[in-house]
Formats: structure tokens, sequence, C-alpha cells
């Protein structure tokens, strides 16, 4: 008989339409009739080579698309607007520095089909493609280039963002995987957020959607923001924006003015929702949470942070305070700038070896 995971697996390619559901039956009878494994019954029957069902399963019986110019590897991650995947450039190019870059590994984001039919969403995620391709930082993902084109086989064009490979997980992986942070650990990454988002804030940008999810550690313990799709300039040049358009985000980690959908946001913002990250790294779960979206709102909007949820787990006096500070209500008591946020956890972690992340399980 067949195991559990085996006819899912099954189901799986049904539903992806790899194949029939009579395809599925001849197969469970053949392999209950040679006791042999579903795998093996796939391949023997000519449907599959081994090669091939194993780029399925890694794939969530999805196949790997096939992008002009580049070897794509395997998927690395999903998200609600667009799929990311390993490649390697096929042909040698130069990159905007006008460096020869050829054969290098790349992470290509392609925008989800559906999405890609949207005109908004589209124009999001070309702004984002250029802007990364703009800026310039440690702390911030590099992007190579933006591009379309039309696949082989026809149909709608695929729209997709060439960016640097980080290899590594983003720190809500790490969360979901129950690896705990110790407090250098979680100020380091902190530190490097901040100094990507200090960098944003001299080229005139509020991040918008900063959250474990979007914050990746690479190799060596480097830290990087790897998504601004919600990127837009600060209030500044943005004042006479659509109030629609400015609540956006993950609502676990909206500031209180971008869970109100004001238009004048600036990096104080980022700010308030980098001190939530900070929390949910320290503490290991949310401050705010709630039944529907529009409770966690409420909370953020209404309700200040327990401190016995701090207290309770014995964080100390100083990260205590940077959590407070930057997750207060009203945003003038905030930090004013990264800059203040890097100057004061710098001072608390002065003398201290640079934490490499290592987390703990």
């Amino acid at each position: 008989m067949p195991s559990r995971e085996e006819l899912e697996f099954l189901a799986l390619l049904v539903h992806r339409g790899k194949l029939t559901h009579e395809q599925a039956g001849e197969a469970m009878r053949e392999a209950q009739s040679a006791q042999a494994r579903l795998d093996s019954t796939l391949i023997r029957l000519g449907w599959f080579t081994r090669e091939k069902l194993e780029e399925l399963r890694k794939n969530d019986g999805e196949d790997l698309p096939d992008v002009p110019g580049h070897i794509v590897i395997e998927r690395i991650g999903i998200g609600g607007t667009a799929r990311v995947y390993r490649a390697r450039e096929r042909q040698s190019s130069r990159d905007l520095g006008g460096r020869e870059a050829g054969g290098r590994e790349v992470a290509l984001k392609i925008l989800n089909p559906e999405l890609a039919l949207d005109a908004l969403a589209r124009e999001r995620f070309i702004a984002e493609g250029r802007l990364l391709c703009d800026l310039d930082h440690p702390s911030i993902v590099k992007g190579y280039r933006v591009a379309h084109f039309t696949p082989r086989s026809g149909g709608d064009p695929v729209y997709l963002l060439s960016m640097e490979l980080v290899k590594g997980k983003t720190l809500l992986e790490h969360l979901h995987a129950k690896q705990s942070f110790d407090e250098d650990t979680a100020l380091a990454a902190v530190l490097a957020a901040a100094r990507g988002l200090d960098y944003l804030r001299s080229r005139g940008i509020v991040h918008r959607d900063i959250k474990p999810g979007n914050l990746m550690i690479g190799e060596g313990g480097v830290v990087k923001l790897i998504d601004l799709g919600f990127a837009q300039s600060s209030a500044a040049e943005t004042a006479a924006s659509a109030p629609a358009d400015t609540t956006v985000g993950t609502v676990h980690y909206l500031s209180p003015e971008q869970a109100r959908g004001e238009g004048d946001l600036d990096v104080r913002s980022d700010i308030y929702s980098l001190g939530v990250t900070l929390f949910h790294l320290v503490v290991g779960e949310l401050p705010f949470q709630g039944e529907a979206p529009s409770e966690v709102i409420r909370k953020h909007v209404l309700e200040g942070l327990s401190s016995p949820a701090l207290k309770g787990r014995r964080i100390s006096p100083h990260v205590h305070y940077f959590i407070e500070k930057m997750m207060a209500k009203e945003r003038e008591i905030r930090y004013g700038s990264p800059s203040e946020l890097i100057r004061d956890i710098e001072r608390t972690t002065a003398g201290k070896k640079s934490a490499d992340f290592k987390p703990r399980r």
C-alpha cells in the first residue's frame, strides 16, 4: 500500500495537471499489485523520469520555468506575489558597474502569472526591480536587471527580476523552525536592518514592510533586506498620494499611522515595524495578535505594550528600552532616524564580538 506521503504527492500531480485521475488510479493499482513504490511505478509506466520526479517533488509539483539566458536550478521561495528561483546565467554578461559577470548564480524573482495581467501589480513589481538595481548598500539585496519575455510555448509575458543570490534563510523561517534568538544576535540583525533603512532614508525612501520575512541572514551572518515591493518616496514627495495606498504591508508589523492609512509616512514608521521585529525575535511571539486583521490593527493603534510579556522573559533593560522607544504610539517619541537607533545599539554592544547568526534549537 502506498504511503501517505506518496498518495499526497500523487494527488498533487493530479492537481497540477501532470496526471489524469485515470492515470493516478492505474499507478496506484500497479504499485499495489507489484508491491512497489509509486515513484518506481510512475517511471516504469514511462510517464516520468526519476530526475523529473525529483524536480516536481522539490517544487510542489510545478515545472521549473524556462528562462532565456539562464539555467534554473531550484525554487527557493514562494510568496503571495512571486516565486523565487536559484539560477545560473548561461552566458557572460556585464553588471551595472561594467564588470564581467559570466556564469554567476542569481536569484530570479518571477511575478505570479495572474498578477502579471494586473497593471498595478505589474507596475509595482517593475518599480521594485528598478529600485533594487539603483540601490547599492551591503544591507540591501542587489538588483541586477528587471525584464520580461514571452515563453517559447507562447502565452502572456513573464516578468522577472534578477538579483543577488543570498544563501540563507529569513528571520521568519528561523522563527518558524523554533530557533531562538539571543539578544546579541537579535540586535545584530536589527542593527544591519537599521543601516539599510538609514541608506534608504538618505535616498528619500520609506520601506513600509519591515518584518522578519523580509530580512534574510546569509553566509557569515550577513543580514539583508530582500523585498522592497511596497517601498515609496518619503512623505515630503508623496503628501498628495491617495491614502488608500498607504495601508500596505503586513498587519502584525504596521505602525499606528500606517494602520490608520495616513499619507505622510516617514522612516519612523519603518522604525516602529523594526521594533515589532525585535520584539518578535527576543520574546518569541508577536506583541499584538487577534482573530482578524482588524483586531490586530486596532491594537497597534490603541493598545500599549504588555510589559509583563517583556519582563517575564528576562529581557535586559536596554533591549526593553529599545523596543519601547521604537514602538511608541506617538512617532515624535520614537527614534527620529535610524542613525539614532544605530548609535544607541552600538553603544550597548561596544566591546562585544560581532555576532554571527547561530540559532539555538
